[in-house]
């Protein structure tokens, strides 16, 4: 809290003049707060940790894209040689992505006024065509569209953005020739490296509203190893009837941020030193099971150098090789000491969990699931997995809006366009078109660490009308409904046809099976909680 006592001066000109005296006090409270006298300790001035923290107060674009060249190389880099890092991107994608999203067509039948049988008909037949368009919508025709998924999303995470660009071209066989390229960060420039302007920026450019309205591609990657002839060419984002032609993949952090920043990015300098660390500690490992002893010798002029493991041609005068077993004889005069390094360092594995806890925060990945290792207890495991999945969740939605759903509107535009899908009013009305192309995007479920305690949780909820079967597949155990339906009525119609009868409804003992299961549960619990850290129990 400031002092705003009257100094000898102060009192002086309020003696004669209290308007300026009164003034005066105005001025010293309104320099006050303007160095440091806010509400806010992190606004302050004059506080010895925040003295010499002034970071820039540029706006998204001037904060980022200096940096993003050499935040992709980093990015990629740890991507390669990092394990960590590795891992980091290949969970993000495995749980957003998997094996690839499946289209679940989802028409609006209201809008259309269709029947809820007309509309499964329709959706059924969507489908279909959606799988005949995945089999050749690879531009470079060596891809098939889950796997063009999982290239996308990993290129977005590493690199900060994607681009899809819509191409046209029928090979032989193909039933649709709208295809596909998937196109690097880095061949969207400002052509010719020119500076950023208030129309381009990163090789975006803008109209005077801030929408994107075409993209700057060179013909090649500028990292290739020819460069010469490097061009570019101005790609429309949009087509002349309205549809988009090209589509930017990227997360968007700040208002009006024109590229994408790579996900690694904020962890690039912890990783970078967690991996040389890492390394460091593996060397002197390997290095100090070779030396076993030191000898030491009196001090002599005349003496020659120390002669550690063996000579080898291929060394300087000042190295030696070491080797497992070697045996060092001493002079006269010299004497041996042990040798212990303390390697393996004993603190390594804690220093490295606590780290990582630090990195997984950044990446939305709990340390169990960074680490695949869940050794806490079964309520700690069930909760990392379940901010895990809530981070898969919303990254999936943000990747099928941008990315799927897109690419199934292309397919739809050409089916209807060519006569192969009849759907009236889809290029008159975009309600309609938007009612026709309704979707959802089926990805990998949730992992379960106690299926059965789950399984009991569904069939409460659909006995309660909380959710529909329909859902308990799509987020639990995955497939189709209605394909499942038909299998199991398949199923039941041999059964019948057997003699068997319909199989008799699972027995819940309430007593028993869930309450003796809650119970180990509670029991392992406590016992972690209990359990003195670095015991052997970890």
């Amino acid at each position: 809290m400031s002092d705003f006592r009257q100094n000898f001066i102060d009192r002086v000109v309020s003696a004669f003049s209290p308007a300026a005296g009164l003034a005066r006090m105005h001025a010293r409270a309104r320099l006050d707060a303007s160095f440091g006298g806010g509400g806010y300790n992190g606004g302050r001035r004059d506080r010895r940790s925040l003295k010499a923290f002034f970071p820039g107060q540029g706006n998204a674009d001037a904060d980022s894209l200096l940096d993003l060249p050499l935040l992709r190389g980093r990015s990629r880099d740890l991507g390669r040689n990092a394990p960590l890092a590795a891992g980091a991107v290949s969970t993000t994608s495995i749980g957003v992505v998997g094996d690839g999203l499946k289209l679940e067509a989802s028409i609006d039948s209201k809008a259309l006024g269709l029947t809820p049988e007309q509309a499964d008909a329709y959706e059924a037949e969507q489908e279909r065509e959606w799988e005949v368009f995945c089999a050749t919508a690879d531009f470079t025709r060596v891809q098939c569209m889950d796997e063009m998924q999982q290239l996308s999303l990993r290129s977005a995470l590493e690199s900060g953005d994607v681009f899809a660009v819509r191409r046209f071209r029928k090979d032989p066989g193909d039933v649709y020739g709208t295809k596909v390229q998937l196109l690097e960060a880095d061949r969207v420039s400002n052509p010719n490296w020119t500076m950023d302007s208030e129309r381009l920026s990163g090789g975006v450019e803008f109209n005077a509203d801030g929408v994107p309205v075409a993209y700057h591609v060179s013909n090649r990657h500028p990292g290739a190893r020819r460069m010469v002839g490097l061009k570019w060419e101005r790609v429309p984002a949009w087509s002349g009837a309205g549809l988009k032609t090209v589509l930017h993949v990227y997360e968007r952090l700040r208002p009006e941020q024109s590229r994408g920043i790579p996900y690694l990015a904020v962890v690039v300098e912890h990783l970078q030193q967690l991996s040389t660390y890492s390394t460091a500690e593996v060397d002197a490992a390997v290095v100090t099971s070779f030396i076993t002893g030191i000898i030491q010798a009196p001090a002599d002029d005349d003496a020659s150098g120390p002669i550690v493991g063996e000579k080898d041609a291929g060394l300087a005068d000042n190295e030696v090789k070491l080797g497992a077993g070697a045996i060092i004889s001493t002079g006269p005069g010299e004497t041996f000491t042990s040798f212990n390094p303390q390697r393996p360092n004993a603190n390594y594995d804690a220093f490295v969990k606590a780290f990582c806890r630090e990195i997984g925060v950044a990446l939305e990945l709990p340390v169990e699931l960074l680490l695949k290792s869940f050794t806490a207890s079964y309520s700690a495991s069930r909760a990392a997995l379940e901010m895990a999945w809530q981070a898969f969740r919303r990254r999936r939605s943000w990747f099928a809006g941008r990315f799927c759903q897109p690419l199934y509107e292309w397919m739809m535009e050409e089916a209807v366009a060519s006569g192969r899908l009849n759907r009236p009013g889809f290029f008159s009305d975009p309600v309609i078109r938007a009612a026709w192309c309704g979707a959802q995007w089926v990805g990998p479920q949730r992992q379960s660490l106690n299926p059965y305690q789950e399984a009991q949780a569904d069939a409460l909820d659909i006995q309660t009308g909380v959710k529909s079967r329909e859902q308990v597949c799509m987020e639990r155990t995955g497939g189709d409904f209605d394909k499942k339906n038909e299998q199991l009525g398949k199923e039941q119609e041999a059964r019948n046809a057997a003699g068997l009868g319909a199989p008799a409804p699972a027995q819940q003992d309430q007593g028993s099976g869930a309450a003796q299961d809650q119970d180990e549960q509670d029991a392992g619990d406590a016992e972690n909680e209990t359990q003195p850290q670095g015991s052997a129990a970890e």
